[in-house]
């Protein structure tokens, strides 16, 4: 054969011991997980929770960080898929050092989730410094996380009692006799113990929940909400606030009630408390519509400066905004009315249209990128610091796409 080929030899022993530095290019995004974990993140919160001095030594909590980070941003979050990336993956074997954690030791560390607590504040802050934080315009909404619980696992109060009153049906039936002389021993009784126990029976009436109400056995906290398709599933309601100029996450929080129209308020102060900014707009589905966030809105707009747009309703597929109605406003006109007017004129139409073009983006780069569509903790806790993690990291994939690798010292100075 003619041909010539490079040289290939699988079996060639080399001579040095390779670098996985001189393996991962400079433009990576590991790279910047790297220096950010090693310059900018506090991990003596972490640190402070090994004392024990005894057993074999763990994983260093540096490299558990950068792992933990890197994976949450680019959508490999299970432990056993970590630790597989561990072997398998140039940039996973960089961030550990060609180290290789098992699924355990991973699983194990997700416990210190709460000392990372103010990643997400890190984030946002590393994201104002150079100035991808506008705060001229935000979108609030909410999107449910399935529950790392099986809907099929919860039942009704109504179905729980109606099997306890089957299983304490039979039971009568076989002790009838017994019951029968322990009540009239009991109607016996002093009427002072008599008028103790009616109260107790009265109480826990009042305490009974509503027959519909269920409760999952796996994860309490959860809830059974309708998906944005039309399905039910077990989840939390997670919500965010966007900026619009570069997309950042500047709130964060997940709720168990599955209507937005209590978090309108809580929101948008988390995001002023957050950046120190009341945003110039913010706007809102109707999902968010009430009497008590309208009323909310209005004294915002005096007190912070902040002009809500809040849709007061759907509309069907191919229905149209009405035009604006000429003239004044009447006097006797409603909130919810006065909201519709504002956003039927020009102005208000240019500005909500932007809603979800701020929004919407951020939710599926979430739930594609990093596949953040399914919780993997239980519990309200644990459900709100994983939201807030990928949040985080999808902030820190924002700015590594502003500024690189080498404008992350810039912006962490």
């Amino acid at each position: 054969m003619d041909k010539r080929f490079k040289a290939f030899d699988p079996h060639q022993v080399l001579l040095l011991p390779p670098s996985l530095d001189d393996w991962l290019p400079e433009d990576r995004l590991a790279r910047f997980v790297a220096d950010l974990v090693d310059q900018s993140l506090d991990l003596s919160p972490i640190l402070a929770g090994y004392t024990e001095k005894r057993g074999y030594p763990p994983y260093h909590p540096r490299l558990m960080v950068r792992l933990l980070i890197y994976g949450y941003t680019t959508g490999v979050r299970s432990s056993r898929a970590i630790q597989r990336k561990c072997v398998d993956d140039v940039a996973f074997r960089f961030l550990a050092a060609d180290q290789a954690p098992d699924f355990r030791s991973i699983a194990r560390f997700r416990r210190h989730l709460d000392a990372l607590a103010d990643l997400f504040l890190r984030s946002l802050h590393l994201a104002q410094k150079p100035g991808m934080v506008k705060m001229g315009r935000v979108a609030l909404d909410g999107t449910k996380l399935e529950a790392n619980a099986s809907k099929h696992k919860a039942m009704s109060y109504g179905r729980l009692v109606d099997k306890e009153e089957r299983i304490e049906a039979a039971d009568k039936a076989r002790r009838h006799a017994e019951d029968k002389e322990r009540r009239r021993q009991a109607r016996a009784g002093s009427s002072d113990e008599q008028a103790v126990t009616d109260v107790g029976e009265k109480a826990a009436t009042t305490a009974r929940p509503k027959p519909k109400a269920q409760a999952n056995f796996t994860d309490p906290d959860s809830r059974i909400m309708k998906n944005s398709d039309g399905a039910y599933i077990q989840a939390y309601n997670a919500q965010a606030v966007v900026d619009e100029h570069h997309q950042v996450i500047t709130a964060a929080d997940v709720t168990t009630n599955a209507c937005d129209a209590l978090n309108y308020t809580p929101m948008l102060d988390q995001s002023h408390q957050n950046t120190g900014i009341h945003p110039e707009q913010a706007l809102a589905d109707a999902g968010y519509c009430s009497e008590t966030n309208l009323e909310a809105a209005r004294g915002r707009r005096v007190t912070c400066g902040t002009d809500t747009f809040m849709a007061t309703g759907r509309l069907g597929h191919d229905e149209q905004v009405p035009p604006a109605p000429r003239g004044c406003i009447p006097k006797d006109a409603t909130l919810k009315e006065c909201m519709a007017r504002k956003l039927r004129t020009k102005p208000g139409r240019k500005a909500y249209s932007r809603r979800k073009a701020i929004v919407e983006p951020v939710f599926w780069q979430i739930m594609t990128c990093q596949n953040g569509r399914r919780l993997l903790l239980r519990g309200e806790d644990g459900a709100r610091g994983e939201w807030r993690l990928l949040a985080a990291c999808h902030n820190f994939r924002k700015i590594f796409r502003h500024v690189g690798t080498a404008g992350l010292a810039a912006a962490i100075a």
